[in-house]
């Protein structure tokens, strides 16, 4: 039994499986869903790409400040 798991080993490696690679995601911009900037809100800037967007700081953003304090204290 040995022999065939063997050449059934070598044949896999003759021919590796080829996976293709996936295609570029299609993504669009929705400008409308946006909402306008709001002066009750605090907003933080994060930098990208063409400069830097006010990103508003939410109960997401606060849980991982606080995650990321508690993992700095570790």
């Amino acid at each position: 039994m040995r022999p065939f798991r063997l050449s059934l080993l070598l044949e896999r490696l003759r021919r590796p499986r080829v996976y293709p690679k996936p295609l570029p995601a299609l993504v669009r911009a929705y400008p409308e869903v946006r909402p306008p900037l709001s002066l009750d809100l605090p907003y933080y800037a994060a930098r990208r790409e063409g400069g830097y967007a006010l990103i508003p700081w939410d109960r997401y953003m606060e849980e991982a400040e606080r995650t990321l304090e508690e993992v700095a204290r570790l």
